[in-house]
């Protein structure tokens, strides 16, 4: 495009003057390519109202093996001009000074060419070193991009130092949905007066140039570009390094300038944070995390709520985009799952932006109800950029309980008798009665022994059963005596000097309890039995 004027002052990419005489108001225009090719250069064809994906997208060049997935670069539906890299399922990048409106819709392009729609909810302004607005912004969707719907957010390109971005060849995307290539020059401060005369943007920039020769496949920004990507590409895979914000004509050389989006990646993170997600590098360092488990109820009873805990400690370096993952055991119902700084994925999964070298969080998991008795496990598997997934397993005991023993009872309550023999559901429950069948002796004896304490004379002595695991059921069985009845004249007859009789039944004991009476006494005795399951 020719322009009416030669500037050797940068001139931002969005259609609009920044100063009287300066720049005037130019229509928007499609990235400049040195010997256009159709073919080579249109990244999606048919954009915007009937597009597909390109296969032969910068193939004819010979650089790409495969086609790198792209599709995380998207559109403003109403300003088709306006491009933008997705970087998180949440969150895409473009250029500060060419904002689209909060309410948009940004449309995203599959491979297999089917389209995804989403909703900008709201813009994030990153700062510079200074504290100023630089030319990077955040777009925050309304929801997540779904990773069913193909669409795939991009990472960027990380290197060691700001230094090893020079020379690095990229991929300069730009509007209408078309690409060429460049190379980077030199990274340095872009923007403030007098360079922007009066716009007041700054940013942390990259270069690339467009001169009177070079590859056939080289590409310039222009007008209606901003915020468009360029990426670097390694072992097939696209990294975003920087987006599109001015370019300046010099001697009939044309300078592009990107905001260097690596170097504003942490506050980026730090926005990201909210919602779990931190930008991805495309050379992660990896991490390696330790985990450690226990239930916080004392006792894990079936049937009933309990907690329990993992302690997730990671290694010695920071990690990014962390998720963890829990198999339950068979039968218990989940609550919930609690852990500062984490969201939920789904019912079982849970994501965070990142941890710290070091970095220990509680996960605490809030069940409604523990399986049945029996010895279960729990298992989590924990992932992160860079890192192999990683899977530690935790066991959980789980005690018996009255809930368990009277699931399907017509009525559960202690004092509810449903087989009408006499005995009280907690006193079959504790003595080893069958709440199903009407029977006042203990389920699987034979010869039959009876629930009712037995009273043997000469000396005077007192029968009774009880459950071995008895404590860890949370069961106290207390023997009480009585000279008349009188309801508060029953007192605790000291257990002392019990022994094991027999074991007439699995898990029962008949137990023997000296009394100190003579014949003369008239004394009553009885069995109670309480129950504490916390």
């Amino acid at each position: 495009m020719n322009f009416p004027f030669i500037s050797t002052t940068p001139y931002f990419l969005k259609s609009w003057s920044l100063g009287v005489g300066l720049i005037s108001i130019l229509p928007a225009s499609a990235l400049q390519l040195r010997v256009f090719n159709p073919t080579a250069h249109f990244r999606i064809i048919g954009f915007s109202a009937n597009p597909t994906t390109n296969p032969t997208f910068l193939n004819p060049s010979g650089d790409f093996a495969t086609l790198p997935d792209l599709t995380g670069v998207g559109w403003n539906t109403k300003a088709t001009e306006q491009q933008f890299t997705l970087v998180s399922p949440r969150h895409f990048v473009g250029a500060n000074h060419f904002r689209p409106s909060i309410g948009s819709t940004v449309r995203f392009l599959a491979r297999d060419n089917s389209i995804h729609d989403f909703t900008l909810g709201s813009i994030h302004g990153i700062p510079n070193d200074d504290g100023s607005t630089s030319d990077v912004f955040l777009g925050e969707l309304t929801a997540d991009v779904p990773a069913t719907s193909g669409i795939r957010p991009l990472p960027y390109l990380n290197l060691p130092t700001e230094a090893n971005y020079s020379l690095e060849p990229i991929v300069v995307l730009g509007q209408p949905a078309l690409g060429g290539r460049g190379v980077i020059g030199q990274v340095s401060d872009f923007g403030g007066d007098p360079i922007t005369s009066g716009a007041g943007i700054k940013t942390r920039a990259f270069t690339f140039t467009y001169g009177a020769a070079g590859s056939v496949d080289d590409a310039k920004a222009e007008v209606g570009d901003s915020g468009s990507p360029s990426l670097a590409i390694r072992s097939g895979q696209a990294a975003l390094v920087g987006t599109h914000t001015a370019v300046a004509v010099v001697a009939g050389t044309t300078t592009t300038y990107d905001t260097l989006v690596p170097h504003y990646a942490e506050r980026l993170n730090s926005v990201m944070e909210s919602r779990g997600y931190h930008m991805r590098k495309i050379t992660p360092t990896a991490t390696a995390f330790t985990a450690a488990g226990n239930a916080l109820t004392p006792t894990v009873r079936a049937l009933k709520p309990f907690v329990f805990r993992v302690t997730l400690t990671n290694g010695s370096a920071a990690a990014d985009n962390i998720a963890a993952s829990f198999i339950l055991p068979s039968g218990a119902v989940l609550s919930g799952i609690t852990s500062a700084g984490w969201l939920t994925a789904d019912a079982t999964t849970i994501h965070r932006g990142g941890m710290a070298a070091g970095e220990s969080v509680t996960i605490d998991l809030v069940f409604s109800k523990a399986p049945r008795s029996g010895n279960f496990q729990t298992s989590l598997t924990v992932t992160s950029d860079g890192s192999v997934a990683k899977t530690f397993g935790f066991p959980i005991n789980v005690a018996a309980s009255y809930a368990e023993w009277a699931t399907g009872l017509e009525d559960s309550s202690f004092v509810g008798d449903g087989d009408g023999d006499g005995v009280t559901n907690l006193l079959e429950y504790a003595l080893g009665g069958n709440n199903r069948v009407a029977s006042q002796s203990l389920a699987g004896s034979s010869p039959p022994v009876e629930l009712q304490p037995q009273f043997l004379a000469a000396p005077a002595r007192m029968r009774f059963l009880r459950r071995q695991d008895f404590a860890a059921r949370g069961l106290r069985e207390i023997v009480e005596t009585s000279g008349n009845l009188d309801l508060g004249s029953w007192t605790v007859v000291p257990d002392g000097g019990v022994t094991i009789v027999s074991s007439p039944a699995a898990g029962f004991d008949l137990l023997e309890l000296p009394l100190d009476v003579t014949l003369a006494d008239k004394r009553f005795y009885r069995l109670r039995v309480e129950l504490d399951e916390p």
